[in-house]
């Protein structure tokens, strides 16, 4: 039977970037929604500095939480890093896009900082910069075919070729404060998280009651070796501009809140009850992430290390430990 460490965490753009071009991003967000009107929460966090003071904190506690992220991650040692996040229209578009795919390729690179938004990093990095990792082609191939035969009608792929820039930023983004060295073979899973919300064309996502399934159906591989895997639930909750309960205006703090208690005591399986709808509504489209990663881990409370619910870093983030 493997033994599991489950880790939680956003993967959202801003957290590669230093607090003094947060403002930016808000600027590109906010022109995305017709005739933006910020609510008093964002006002009152955006104070007579545009949001600097409150930026330089919350860019800390990303930070601090991913460090706390890291040390137990390389202190577990683990032999398979598997990390489960969306990919959003970079490798896989309109014209390929399945509800799941595995990668099963022997060998994966990403570029994290080519995106505009990111030219301008913590690491003064440059855009070309490459991160590769190693990849557990055998275990993934095994995965693969246990969850087939048990009924889970899962898409493989043993190269990513849809985008030059390699793995989804949801991989990449994390990877670069967990194991920039590239020290533990990675196992990237991809989840169609935003489905119909990207356009007529994309088909709509897996539910929340399915995505806890292929969990259960992932631990059960699990429990057939002896490995000992990571497995890294990558996204933030309620998205500000995603939240049509408030006109794609703030984050949903108040469902979020739920949530949290929800996988702070343990109770996780409640999430599979969500609704298509619900997370449409609260633009929570990225939890299916954190929804496959608590069907792996089961009902075990998590150790919740940092909550972010600033109206100004555009999306409610949380970052857990599953021991």
């Amino acid at each position: 039977m493997a033994e599991i460490l489950g880790l939680g965490c956003s993967h959202g753009p801003i957290i590669l970037n230093p607090a003094e071009n947060w403002a930016n991003s808000r600027e590109r967000v906010f022109a995305r929604v017709p005739n933006y009107e910020p609510p008093p929460q964002l006002v009152a966090e955006l104070g007579d500095d545009n949001g600097l003071t409150q930026d330089r904190k919350d860019q800390q506690r990303v930070v601090d939480s991913f460090k706390v992220l890291h040390d137990r991650l390389h202190e577990f040692n683990p032999d398979v890093l598997m990390i489960i996040g969306d990919d959003q229209a970079e490798n896989f578009k309109q014209e390929n896009l399945p509800p799941f795919c595995i990668y099963t390729g022997s060998q994966v690179e990403g570029y994290p900082f080519q995106r505009p938004g990111a030219r301008v990093n913590l690491w003064n990095a440059a855009p070309d910069t490459k991160y590769s990792f190693s990849c557990p082609k055998e275990f993934s191939q095994a995965m693969r075919n246990h969850l087939i035969r048990d009924g889970f009608d899962l898409a493989s792929s043993s190269a990513l070729k849809g985008w030059e820039w390699g793995l989804a930023h949801a991989h990449i983004n994390p990877l670069v404060f967990l194991d920039p060295e590239g020290k533990f073979p990675l196992l990237p899973f991809f989840v169609n998280c935003y489905g119909e919300e990207a356009g007529p064309d994309y088909p709509p996502r897996p539910t929340p009651q399915r995505c806890y399934q292929l969990g259960q159906g992932i631990r059960k591989f699990l429990d057939t070796r002896s490995e000992k895997i990571a497995v890294v639930a990558s996204s933030s909750w309620s998205h500000s501009f995603l939240a049509h309960r408030f006109q794609c205006r703030q984050i949903d703090v108040e469902t979020d809140r739920r949530n949290l208690e929800w996988v702070r005591s343990g109770q996780g399986v409640k999430l599979s009850e969500l609704t298509p709808e619900e997370l449409q509504e609260s633009g929570d489209h990225e939890i299916l992430n954190w929804i496959i990663t608590l069907g792996i881990i089961g009902d075990k409370p998590a150790n919740i290390v940092d909550v972010l619910e600033s109206q100004t870093q555009l999306a409610y983030r949380v970052t857990a430990i599953w021991e």
